[in-house]
């Protein structure tokens, strides 16, 4: 009973992550880690020590990074506290410490996804929630630029860029992005056509595709695309596309028989939501945003070139995790204005902040997660399994690159749906060597 009600927890806490200010605020992300508190309580109560190891076991490389970064910021926060000269120090302590309490609560949230979604169908009922939650936020920000409403629900003015119940619009497109990853790769996962390579299986495939359930989640797919192309968010939607071909290409040379219908798939994103649905829902200005961007009328590029100095000063301590906003006014020069908090690059206010080993190790976990996606994508034959390894690299390949330009991994339901998705797809990938564990009378995961 405590475990189901964990999972429920879980589930409600996926949906409702973004919705108040998409948690970008102190209350608004007190909430959310409350609700990762409550669910790990109730699942401490109802599992025991050894489950808990093996259910973790997949998700080691994830866990050990976050927490080698956790320990080393408490030693930014003790260095600067005792004045010790060999400890890494951090320059702004309070910033330090709410940045300790959101990775504890990421660490957390990790063991509770490692160990709730233990099933395919837990599993499968997590997808529907990003998938709803996905929808929730685009139909919220494609009724608020209709309503003619001057200010939103949440007391912030409507502007002709779309952000839901986010403060920024590209935060908007970047949850979207994700959401629409967990959604390709569920529908992916649903496609046959991996046992034939038969034209006429092929197409019966795609005739049932079109005329089964499956038009439901094409139709909240398409209706996301809406609002991520309603953000006007030129890194968001160029980061969507570019992942969804990438993967979709590298699926169809990886995977041993791809499903007939991939192709297809990826083709109608393009052809239908971008030149049929963006041409009456706003592409055209997208493009309009991207072909009048000029280094001359951006500061973001300035910011990360005004962080080199910071860097190099702070290569292997870091100035102390989230200290970015308050050291770099020191570096910053006189010839463009305003207060950044954020560097809009998250490569280099990670380094300017934790400075080199920390950087490594979450590099390091992101390039595992990666290779053992594409590993298990060529060797996989579950087409359910190849669904979230591919839903699992659109994610990673789409928010490392809007991550250059933009502060995505600063706002809690973004990096959620992103360990969701990596933590999945590294327990998927431990099933083949599970079942023969089960076979040899060793305890397996169930995942069927």
């Amino acid at each position: 009973m405590l475990e189901r009600s964990a999972f429920v927890v879980l589930c409600f806490t996926l949906w409702f992550a973004p919705i108040p200010l998409g948690a970008n605020r102190p209350w608004a992300w007190g909430l959310v880690q409350l609700l990762i508190a409550l669910t790990t309580v109730l699942l401490i109560f109802s599992k025991s020590k050894p489950k808990f190891c093996e259910l973790c076991r997949a998700n080691l490389p994830i866990f050990a990074a976050l927490i080698f970064v956790q320990l080393w910021v408490v030693l930014q926060i003790v260095g600067a506290q005792l004045g010790l000269a060999w400890l890494p120090a951090t320059l702004d302590v309070s910033a330090s410490m709410s940045a300790l309490i959101k990775g504890v609560s990421f660490i957390l949230f990790v063991l509770c996804v490692s160990v709730l979604l233990d099933t395919r169908k837990r599993q499968r009922i997590v997808l529907r929630v990003l998938m709803a939650s996905g929808l929730t936020q685009a139909v919220y920000a494609i009724f608020l630029q209709y309503s003619g409403l001057d200010t939103s629900l949440l007391g912030y003015s409507v502007h002709d860029k779309a952000r839901g119940s986010f403060v920024y619009h590209n935060h908007l497109a970047s949850y979207l992005v994700l959401c629409l990853s967990a959604s390709i790769g569920f529908l992916v996962g649903s496609l046959k056509g991996f046992e034939s390579s038969i034209a006429r299986v092929r197409l019966s495939s795609f005739l049932e595709t079109l005329l089964s359930e499956k038009w439901i989640l094409r139709v909240a797919i398409i209706i996301m695309v809406v609002g991520l192309i309603m953000t006007r968010s030129r890194m968001g939607n160029s980061a969507f596309f570019i992942s969804v071909l990438l993967v979709s290409c590298l699926a169809l040379v990886l995977m041993r028989r791809p499903p007939g219908t991939l192709k297809w798939l990826a083709l109608s994103l393009v052809v239908l939501d971008v030149l049929i649905v963006g041409a009456y829902f706003g592409v055209e200005k997208v493009k309009q945003r991207i072909e009048l961007t000029s280094l001359q009328g951006e500061t973001r590029d300035d910011v990360v070139s005004a962080s080199i100095p910071y860097m190099q000063d702070y290569w292997f301590g870091g100035s102390g995790a989230g200290s970015f906003g308050s050291v770099f006014q020191a570096y910053q020069p006189t010839s463009f204005g305003g207060w950044y908090d954020y560097a809009h690059n998250e490569y280099v206010q990670f380094f300017a902040e934790l400075g080199l080993l920390s950087f490594i190790a979450l590099a390091a976990m992101v390039l595992y997660v990666v290779a053992n996606a594409l590993i298990a994508l060529a060797r996989e034959k579950s087409a359910y399994r190849c669904g979230l390894h591919f839903a699992c690299l659109m994610a990673v390949f789409a928010s490392f690159l809007h991550a250059t330009v933009d502060f995505v991994f600063q706002i809690m339901p973004n990096v959620m749906v992103l360990l969701v998705l990596m933590s999945m797809s590294l327990s998927n990938n431990k099933l083949i060597a599970k079942k023969k564990g089960k076979k040899r009378g060793v305890r397996a995961v169930n995942f069927s």
